[in-house]
């Protein structure tokens, strides 16, 4: 009887050194784990500086865009208003006697620079509205990456309490099957007794 009880203690040391070994693996693989996360993490907080760059270049690539087209625009309509002048000059020349001020080529001359300065105008406006949705769409993730952290600490949490639910009813069913096991053991060595005084 003495071997089977130092046979179990063997087994017991063993499978306790088996556990804390394992357990041991487990918690380092972990560890790992996190350092390369943090590794990673560290590494795209490197490259926010280069994205910085990228969209302050975006940034002032379409503001200069926005103006070269509108001064490229402005001064074409600056020559076909000088055209349109030269041209209508001669008429208004012949008819001025005729034809009011309200006709003249100075008039139609305002008249256009203001349309031209309006579609100038809207251009840049929609670039820099562009620009502003742009922007606002990116601010419009920063809730959901809070909202995906903390849904992911939840999921984990939820994975924590249930592997401890596990661990408790293991342990439970550990104690009755052992209990269950020495009262066999029990009623097992006393019916033995018995039927040994009873020859």
């Amino acid at each position: 009887m003495s071997k089977k009880i130092e046979t179990n203690q063997n087994y017991s040391n063993n499978n306790n050194n088996n556990n804390n070994d394992f357990q041991e693996s487990v918690n380092q693989s972990f560890d790992e784990t996190k350092d390369n996360i943090k590794k990673s993490i560290d590494e795209s907080r490197k490259q926010i500086p280069r994205i910085n760059d990228i969209v302050n270049s975006y940034q002032e690539q379409s503001l200069q865009t926005a103006k070269e087209i509108s001064e490229e625009y402005i001064d074409s309509q600056k020559q076909v208003v000088n055209s349109l002048q030269s041209a209508w000059r001669p008429y208004n020349e012949v008819y001025n006697g005729l034809v009011t001020n309200f006709c003249s080529p100075d008039a139609a001359a305002k008249a256009y620079t203001t349309l031209v300065s309006n579609v100038a105008d809207n251009t840049v406006s929609a670039i820099r509205l562009s620009n502003n949705v742009i922007f606002s769409t990116l601010d419009a993730w920063k809730p959901v990456l809070q909202q995906t952290k903390d849904v992911s600490r939840h999921v984990s949490n939820m994975g924590v309490n249930t592997a401890r639910v596990f661990e408790q009813n293991s342990r439970q069913l550990a104690a009755e099957v052992k209990d269950a096991a020495a009262n066999s053991n029990i009623n097992a060595s006393t019916t033995t007794t018995t039927n040994s005084t009873n020859h």
